[in-house]
C-alpha cells in the first residue's frame, strides 16, 4: 500500500548528516554534460462540482413564550387549569374576530416559506416555567423538515391552548444552547464538513421580562430597577417563597433549580447567548444568529388592571398606570442586548394592530449557497523532498531521504514506507523520535500490530485520503474523514510532514523558519517551512500559473501550469526501473461565500515521468497534461495499483 508520507525528518541535528550527503547526489548529474533537461511541467484543467443548494442546512430555533401573559399580549389563549385566561378582565381584551393569536399566525406563514427551501430546517421550543411539548420531539434529532406530512401544522394550531405560569427566559437558552450543541456534535462525527456550511438561526419570541427571578443574595443595598436594568434583580415579588423555599415536588417548581441562588439574572442569561455564539468559533460553522422579537401591548397590559401587575412586575416610585410603561422597558432593554450578543435583529410590536401584522419571515434565513470556487491547487512530489541544494530522492515517499533512511543512525528501509510496520510512517516515527516512536524493527504499542491482543487482526487505513493512516490520526487528534482538519488549505499530512500543527488553521499566516516565506508559499512550492531556505525556494519552488473560467452550469473550471518541478532518478528496485518520479496534484474546492473557513472538496490526480541521465527522459518533452477527469476524490488514490492505473504519464 502506498500511503501519502506521513511526516518528514528536517530536525536540527541530522542537517549536517544531509549537508554531506547532498553533493554526492546532485553535483554528478550537474557534471554530465548532457542535454537532458531536469524540470518538469504540469498543465491540466480540473472543474468545480455543480452547486447544490441542499448542501447548506440552516437550522431555525424558533424559541416561543408560552406563559400566561400571552393570552393578554397576543390573546387569544388558553392557560390549563387555571380559567386565567378565561377571565373576564382578558376576554374584554380580546379584539372582535379574533380566534388564533397572531404569533400562531405568524409561526404558520414562516412554515411555509420554509417549505419552499428543501436546506432548512426547524425546531420549537415553547418555554413558560419549564420547556414544555416541543416539536419535533424532546430527544434525538431535534430538527426536522416543517413538511405536510410532519405534523407541524396541527402542532402549531395548539400553541394558544397550552399557556402555563412562569417564563424561564434562562431554561429556554440553555436548551437553545442543548439542542444546537447536540446537532453540532452529531454532525462532526458523521458529516463534519457540512458545518463550515450550515446556519443556525435562534428566535427567541416573548411578551416580558423573564419570572421568576430571584436573586442568591437578599441584602443587597441597591438592586435592579427600569432605570438601571444591567444590576442584580431582587427575588420576583410574587415569588420570594419560591425563591428561597421552593419545593421540588411542586408541580409549578423550575426543573433543576436550588431553592436560595440566583435565577434569570442578567449575567446568566448573556452568558447563555454567549455560549450559544462561541460554538461558532470552536467548531468552525458557518454562522449563529440570536434574533428577538417583543409582543408588548401596553394597552392590553393596562387595561388588564391589578391582576396582571404580578405577570409584569411593579415598580417603587411609580404609579400603577406607568407599570406596563417600566416593564416595556425592562424587556426591550434585555431583548435588545439578547440581538446585540447574538448578532442579530431586535424586533418589537407594541399593539394589537402591529401585533396583529407580525412577520417573522423578513429574518435572516439565507443560507450559504453559492457556486464552488478553488482553495487550493498544489503538486507534492511522492519520490524527493528538499535538500540543502537540490531535491534529493526519496524513493519510499515517507519524508526521510534514501540517504538517510540507509544510513546507520536511522536504519530504515529506503523502499519501505514504513519499515516496521505499526501505520506510522518511518518519517512520521523518526520526527516523533522524542515521544518514544521508532522508525526501525520496533512496532509502536500506539499503532497497528496484527499479532497483538490489543489490535489482532489490524490493518492500516487512510480513509480520507489525506496520507495520515487512522493510528495517525488519533495521535494527532486530527479527523480521519476531512483531508484538512483545520480548513487552512493544506492536507493534514503536509502540515504534520513537518512537525506543524494540522488542527490550527495558521499557514497563511505563519512563517514558521522566518525566512521571509510564509508556510503556505513554502508547502506549495515543495521547499521546507522549517527551513531557512530562500536559495532553495528561489531557484527548485513550484511555480504556478492558474485561470478560472465559470461555465454555464455554474462550475468553475480551472486551467493551470505548475512548472519547475525538478526530477530526481530514484534507483531501481523490485518492479520499480531506475528512475521514476510520481508526482500527485492536490485540489480543493470550496463554496464562494465561505472559502476561508470551509474545509473544502477535495480532489487528487497524479503523474508519472522518468529521468535516468544521461539517455533517459520521459516524457521528452517539458510537460504532461492532466484532464478533469483524471481527478479523483483522495481515498481512490493511495494504493499502489491506483497509482500505476490512474496517473498520466509512463506507468512502471
Amino acid at each position: 500500500m502506498r500511503r501519502l508520507k506521513l511526516q518528514t525528518l528536517f530536525v536540527a541535528g541530522l542537517l549536517a548528516f544531509l549537508t554531506g550527503c547532498t553533493d554526492s547526489l546532485v553535483e554528478p548529474l550537474a557534471q554530465e554534460k548532457t542535454n537532458l533537461d531536469d524540470r518538469l511541467t504540469l498543465k491540466g484543467r480540473v472543474c468545480t462540482n455543480t452547486p447544490d443548494a441542499a448542501g447548506f442546512p440552516v437550522k431555525v430555533v424558533m424559541i416561543i413564550d408560552q406563559s400566561g401573559s400571552m393570552c393578554v399580549s397576543d390573546p387569544p389563549g388558553s392557560q390549563e387549569g387555571s380559567g386565567f385566561c378565561e377571565r373576564a378582565e382578558i376576554q374584554a381584551i380580546v379584539p372582535p374576530g379574533v380566534t388564533e393569536p397572531a404569533r400562531v399566525r405568524a409561526l404558520r406563514r414562516l412554515v411555509k416559506q420554509f417549505r419552499a427551501q428543501p436546506n432548512v430546517q426547524v425546531s420549537i421550543v415553547p418555554f413558560e416555567t419549564n420547556i414544555r411539548n416541543p416539536w419535533p420531539g424532546s430527544s434525538g434529532n431535534r430538527f426536522a423538515r416543517p413538511t405536510a406530512a410532519s405534523g407541524i401544522d396541527t402542532y402549531i394550531g395548539g400553541l394558544q391552548s397550552q399557556l402555563g405560569k412562569g417564563t424561564d427566559y434562562q431554561g429556554a437558552l440553555a436548551e437553545a444552547y442543548k439542542i444546537i450543541s447536540a446537532d453540532i456534535t452529531d454532525v462532526a462525527k458523521s458529516r463534519p464538513a457540512e458545518l463550515p456550511r450550515t446556519r443556525y438561526v435562534v428566535v427567541f419570541l416573548t411578551d416580558g421580562t423573564p419570572y421568576p427571578r430571584c436573586s442568591a443574595n437578599d441584602s443587597l443595598t441597591q438592586y435592579a430597577s427600569p432605570d438601571q436594568p444591567d444590576l442584580t434583580w431582587a427575588d420576583s415579588s410574587s415569588a420570594v417563597e419560591f425563591c428561597n423555599l421552593m419545593d421540588p415536588e411542586d408541580p409549578d417548581a423550575i426543573t433543576g433549580y436550588i431553592a436560595g441562588t440566583d435565577r434569570n439574572q442578567n449575567y446568566q442569561l448573556f452568558s447563555y447567548v454567549r455560549q450559544l455564539m462561541d460554538l461558532k468559533q470552536q467548531h468552525n460553522v458557518g454562522d449563529i444568529r440570536m434574533h428577538s422579537v417583543l409582543l408588548f401591548n401596553e394597552e392590553a397590559v393596562r387595561a388588564c388592571g391589578p391582576i396582571c401587575q404580578d405577570l409584569y412586575g411593579t415598580y417603587p416610585g411609580v404609579s400603577p398606570a406607568q407599570y406596563p410603561k417600566e416593564a416595556k422597558k425592562i424587556s426591550s432593554w434585555l431583548l435588545k442586548r439578547f440581538a446585540e450578543l447574538g448578532g442579530g435583529v431586535y424586533q418589537e410590536f407594541n399593539n394589537f394592530t402591529e401585533i396583529s401584522e407580525i412577520g417573522l419571515g423578513a429574518l435572516d434565513y439565507s443560507s450559504f449557497a453559492s457556486r464552488n470556487v478553488m482553495k487550493t491547487l498544489m503538486v507534492q512530489s511522492l519520490t524527493s523532498v528538499p535538500g540543502d541544494q537540490a531535491r534529493v530522492v526519496d524513493s519510499d515517499g515517507d519524508g526521510v531521504p534514501d540517504t538517510l533512511d540507509n544510513s546507520f543512525s536511522l536504519g530504515t528501509n529506503a523502499y519501505t514506507e514504513d519499515s516496521d510496520g505499526d501505520c506510522f510512517s518511518d518519517g512520521f516515527e523518526s520526527l516523533h523520535s522524542d515521544q518514544g516512536f521508532v522508525a526501525a524493527n520496533s512496532k509502536d504499542t500506539r499503532g497497528c500490530d496484527p499479532l497483538s491482543p490489543l489490535t489482532l487482526g489490524c490493518r492500516c487505513a487512510d480513509t480520507d485520503g489525506d496520507g495520515l493512516s487512522q493510528y495517525a490520526e488519533d495521535y494527532l487528534h486530527t479527523h480521519s474523514g476531512i483531508v484538512d482538519s483545520d480548513g487552512d488549505g493544506m492536507p493534514d499530512k503536509l502540515e504534520a510532514r513537518y512537525g506543524l500543527d494540522p488542527l490550527t488553521p495558521n499557514v497563511s499566516g505563519i512563517d514558521t523558519d522566518g525566512d521571509g516565506i510564509p508556510d503556505e508559499q513554502e508547502l506549495k512550492a515543495e521547499s521546507n517551512p522549517t527551513r531557512r531556505d530562500t536559495a532553495f525556494y528561489e531557484r527548485f519552488g513550484y511555480q504556478y500559473e492558474v485561470k478560472a473560467e465559470v461555465q454555464g452550469n455554474g462550475s468553475v473550471c480551472y486551467d493551470f501550469t505548475v512548472s519547475n518541478l525538478q526530477l530526481v532518478s530514484p534507483p531501481s528496485r523490485a518492479g520499480m526501473p531506475q528512475g521514476y518520479n510520481l508526482f500527485k496534484v492536490w485540489f480543493a474546492e470550496a463554496p464562494e461565500s465561505g472559502v476561508a473557513t470551509d474545509y473544502g472538496v477535495w480532489q487528487t490526480a497524479c503523474a508519472w515521468a522518468q529521468y535516468a541521465p544521461p539517455s533517459v527522459r520521459v516524457p521528452l518533452g517539458p510537460e504532461l497534461t492532466l484532464e478533469d477527469g483524471n481527478f479523483v476524490r483522495p481515498d481512490q488514490l493511495n494504493e499502489d495499483s491506483e497509482y500505476r492505473s490512474r496517473c498520466v504519464g509512463v506507468h512502471p
